[in-house]
């Protein structure tokens, strides 16, 4: 059986869009996180300060398929882009049909969040797959009512809590999409279900357990945010939404609301397919509107969600307007959301290669992957020219830049925040008793606390990471003599 026009071209779209994200993988200079989790591929272990370990182990996956180098450490990412929109496929066409299922893969194309991170690779990177997965397989356990589902259900949900915590609120949609409805509630009385709830456990415990040996500290560091904030506000909720409405791009962000609208009424109705759809989001949304209200909602944490959101953007469609063709799955309005999503991702994507407007210090931030190569060729002229041997910073960010740049010349450490490095081996002490060069951002350094991390501290000249002649950032350099030891840990 041949494919039809409109799944070759959909499909065309995906690997077209593939092999230009891959191009950007390999051309655009790592982002300052990239850097950082390129640090765990070095030495994959159970977990990390920041987050649980699945982004460090698909980075370690990257780096051996494609080397040490920003395609090969974002290879999985450019993997999942073409993945990932045939899970949405399947998941949309068992639940709403083909038509409503390509009009949602279309559309999740044009998201500009959804496109960025096609390119890059974060935690977002497999929290996002897992979450679809997931969703995927409860789609698959909905219309066969095989309970052999639920096992699979229960590794994607067990591997997304390895990859980032929020996906913690797939097990919480689980239990309200249970709790909607009777026929929802027998799936209880099955062995499959409860299995598959151990199996996602067992799959979470090395997390738990790394939790364990280290006094909790990625858990509190994590669901401390819960509690942070600054007194009730409007002001980040607001922000949260002007946000969204950017990253899904403005005619998408209303049709999705307009769907969720929709699906929502449906599931009170008693849909089944709609309920499965509304009972994915709701538990996460809400959570995102209460943190809203005291403190900022970043703007990849929504990106789970995005999926499900272009779902809604084509139940949306499928209601407003009727194609002139019966094969075409968009009319004007459809067109006109793909358009505008479509362009502001190429912008996005153009703009991070060649920038349109080159902005000085941090207020693009496509900055931060410009400018390292030729940061770290003056700070290790300076090294050599001082008789340093290694570099000493006090932040992730510079720590994982300055590590990359300089991988082969000589060793980075960051003084503080020990924690975040404990799955790498720990620095040669012949090195550290060897004079270290101090970098760090001007707005960061500080004198007085480094005086009590050497014996003795020099300043030096101040260097600028620029682009074009164009300086983006400013950074201080100081000579360290005789690290104390005591305060180094």
């Amino acid at each position: 059986m041949g494919i039809d026009r409109p799944a070759a071209a959909l499909l065309a779209a995906i690997l077209g869009l593939g092999l230009l994200r891959a191009v950007l993988a390999a051309t655009i200079g790592l982002t300052e996180d990239e850097a950082y989790y390129r640090l765990w591929a070095l030495a994959p272990a159970m977990g990390y300060l920041d987050h649980p370990p699945m982004v460090g182990w698909m980075i370690a996956l990257g780096r051996w398929v494609g080397g040490d180098t920003p395609f090969g450490i974002r290879f999985p990412a450019i993997l999942i882009s073409l993945l990932g929109p045939l899970v949405l496929w399947r998941t949309a066409a068992i639940l709403f049909g083909p038509i409503a299922a390509r009009r949602a893969v279309w559309i999740a194309l044009a998201m500009p969040l959804l496109a960025v991170g096609g390119v890059l690779i974060t935690p977002d990177t497999p929290s996002v797959l897992f979450w679809g997965l997931a969703g995927w397989a409860l789609a698959e356990l909905y219309a066969s009512r095989n309970a052999n589902w639920w096992l699979a259900v229960g590794v994607f949900a067990g591997l997304g809590l390895v990859s980032k915590y929020s996906n913690l609120f797939v097990g919480a949609s689980i239990l309200l999409w249970l709790s909607l409805s009777r026929a929802n509630r027998a799936w209880l009385r099955c062995w499959q279900l409860w299995a598959g709830g151990a199996v996602a456990i067992l799959l979470a415990l090395p997390v738990v357990l790394w939790n364990a040996q280290h006094d909790w500290a990625s858990f509190a560091k994590q669901f401390g945010r819960v509690a942070e904030g600054h007194g009730l506000t409007v002001v980040y909720l607001a922000e949260s939404i002007g946000g969204s409405v950017a990253l899904m791009s403005p005619v998408i962000a209303v049709l999705a609301v307009l769907g969720l609208r929709r699906a929502a009424r449906s599931t009170v109705a008693g849909d089944p397919p709609a309920a499965l759809l509304v009972a994915g989001m709701l538990p996460f949304l809400a959570y995102l509107l209460v943190h809203s209200l005291h403190d900022r909602v970043q703007a990849n944490w929504m990106a789970p969600l995005y999926p499900a959101f272009a779902v809604c953007a084509a139940l949306a469609l499928g209601v407003i307007e009727t194609p002139a063709k019966p094969d075409h799955a968009f009319g004007r309005l459809g067109r006109w959301a793909l358009g505008i999503g479509l362009l502001l991702s190429g912008l996005i994507y153009w703009h991070t290669v060649h920038p349109l407007v080159l902005l000085a210090g941090q207020k693009d931030p496509t900055n931060q992957t410009r400018g390292w190569r030729q940061l770290a060729a003056e700070v290790e002229r300076m090294r050599a020219e001082t008789g340093a041997c290694w570099i000493a910073t006090s932040s992730y960010a510079t720590t994982g830049q300055l590590a990359y740049e300089l991988r082969d010349k000589a060793p980075v450490v960051q003084l503080n925040e020990r924690i975040r490095y404990l799955h790498l081996p720990a620095p040669d002490a012949a090195v550290l008793k060897c004079p270290a060069l101090y970098v760090e951002l001007e707005r960061r350094a500080d004198a007085a606390w480094l005086g009590g991390q050497f014996r003795s501290v020099t300043r030096l000249q101040s260097l600028t990471r620029s682009y074009n002649g164009v300086p983006l950032a400013a950074y201080a350099v100081y000579l360290g003599k005789e690290l104390d030891s005591a305060a180094f840990r």
